[in-house]
């Protein structure tokens, strides 16, 4: 009795830890899974239970060590809290992706994904925090803190016994998820740029072409490939628009997939060296401006300084901003270039779709109802997200047509290219967003148009251009397609 009496307050003490671990963090991975009756309730019961059993024997080692404990712990509990409300709300897998996207997303971006019920369940989790820490720092180490620790260790070692039986059962769930993601984040080959190009020729001496990245936005969201909405009112009624519903990609997130569709890397490629696609199009005497209305991420930051010009419309935006500039800001620099005589490539990188979908769009644009009015999307109903979605999809028609009026009034031969880093999941499988696994980011739109000249100048190439528009193509096809437009010829050899 005198020992049950010694050791009893470090036995409750971890019950009642490992019980917070769960309700904060490993109960996450279990939450959405799909149960039907008493035998799968109690089986993934169990699959829970054995798991947290692995995790009490790392959580009782780090226990031995006061100052390890309050230092290390606090800084695990709160990190984990922070993926564990994300997969708790909308299902998110903790993946590559997703440290990717968290490790190079900017601070104005991120900052649209805080709600109230995350700051209020970090809040939560803060306050259960100083409790543990607490309780931890009043147990008394010489007494009984010891005697398990044969057991923990067997608890951890259970973990890679389980592992190598049946791969995954455990590391790919809250918390060991994040530790494998961000080993393959980290263990990404580097993104290298060719720093020389073999010699580049340019056919044409006069040439205006505008190059539009967009972001988040699905072909299958595009009035102009059928959808059932008429979500681009304008371009739906020029006949000069050549709009794909078939291109692809394996990119789902804006750091994999700008690198890709601005090099000559394919989607199939993991490891090598890469040549920028405005490398090239400088050698063939072109004058290219990179305008953006997103900061810019390190993946492709190396890849828009090969621009010779750089122009960042919310460069001095606060982050704490939740009156983010439009996309149509946009316009003012690209009406200063085309006043230039220059044979130019002008990159529009736009803000686009990317949620939160109400600051991407004009009231006037506002045409489906009733839109998104919280930015916690379990509280929101399916029809609000897709009718604010499709609102700004209305409103990149609308972007879109004045950039091509502007083009329509030059003198010379003008073409615009729009292309989608990727797509957006829209309630499929109950998930939203992005950085995620999921056919419905694989999708992106994908529009060019061409002037009059230009088609009088090119017709062979509008033509191969037009006969492709129902094939499958991948996002592979856009940097040959843009050299080929531009009537540059690169020689055999990198």
């Amino acid at each position: 009795m005198e020992k049950l009496k010694r050791i009893k307050p470090v036995i409750v003490f971890h019950l009642v830890l490992n019980a917070i671990i769960v309700v904060f963090i490993t109960g996450a991975s279990y939450y959405h899974v799909p149960l039907e009756g008493l035998k799968d309730h109690a089986i993934y019961f169990l699959h829970l239970c054995a798991l947290q059993s692995t995790v009490a024997g790392i959580l009782y080692v780090l226990s031995l060590f006061k100052w390890t404990f309050r230092v290390v712990f606090s800084i695990l509990f709160l990190s984990y809290c922070g993926f564990s409300f994300w997969a708790y709300s909308q299902d998110i897998s903790i993946t590559r992706s997703l440290i990717q996207g968290v490790m190079e997303t900017k601070p104005d971006i991120a900052i649209d994904l805080i709600t109230i019920p995350y700051f209020i369940f970090y809040l939560v989790a803060i306050a259960v925090l100083i409790f543990i820490l607490n309780w931890h720092g009043r147990l008394n180490r010489r007494k009984g803190f010891r005697i398990f620790i044969v057991p923990a260790v067997a608890l951890i070692i259970m973990f890679f016994v389980f592992e190598r039986k049946q791969y995954g059962i455990f590391k790919f769930r809250l918390p060991y998820n994040v530790v494998v993601a961000l080993d393959d984040y980290y263990e990404q080959p580097p993104f290298k740029l060719e720093q020389k190009i073999p010699p580049v020729h340019s056919g044409t001496d006069s040439l205006k072409v505008v190059f539009v990245l967009g972001e988040t936005v699905r072909a299958d969201h595009l009035g102009l490939n059928g959808y059932n909405r008429n979500t681009t009112p304008l371009l739906s009624q020029r006949k000069d628009i050549i709009s794909y519903s078939n291109l692809f990609t394996s990119k789902t997130i804006t750091a994999t997939s700008l690198p890709q569709i601005l090099t000559d890397q394919l989607l199939t490629d993991t490891i090598g060296s890469y040549t920028s696609l405005y490398s090239v199009v400088n050698d063939g005497g072109f004058k290219t401006t990179w305008i953006g209305n997103q900061t810019m991420e390190k993946s492709y930051l190396p890849i828009v300084e090969t621009n010779r010009d750089i122009i960042l419309v919310d460069k001095y935006k606060s982050v704490f901003s939740f009156d983010k500039e439009l996309d149509g800001v946009m316009l003012k620099p690209i009406d200063s270039l085309l006043r230039l005589n220059d044979k130019q490539l002008i990159t529009i990188h736009m803000i686009g779709s990317h949620w939160w979908y109400e600051n991407r769009y004009e009231d006037r644009h506002r045409k489906f109802t009733p839109v998104i009015d919280s930015k916690y999307i379990p509280s929101l109903t399916k029809e609000q997200v897709i009718n604010s979605y499709d609102n700004t999809v209305v409103y990149l028609d609308y972007f879109l047509n004045e950039i091509i009026t502007r083009l329509e009034k030059e003198r010379l031969p003008t073409f615009m290219i729009y292309v989608s880093d990727h797509g957006e999941i829209l309630g499929e499988g109950g998930k939203w967003l992005h950085a995620q696994e999921d056919d419905a980011l694989k999708n992106p739109g994908y529009i060019l148009w061409f002037s009059e000249s230009f088609r009088q100048w090119y017709p062979g190439k509008v033509t191969a251009i037009e006969q492709l528009k129902n094939s499958e193509i991948t996002t592979d096809v856009i940097y040959p397609t843009l050299l080929d437009l531009l009537d540059l010829q690169v020689s055999e050899g990198k």
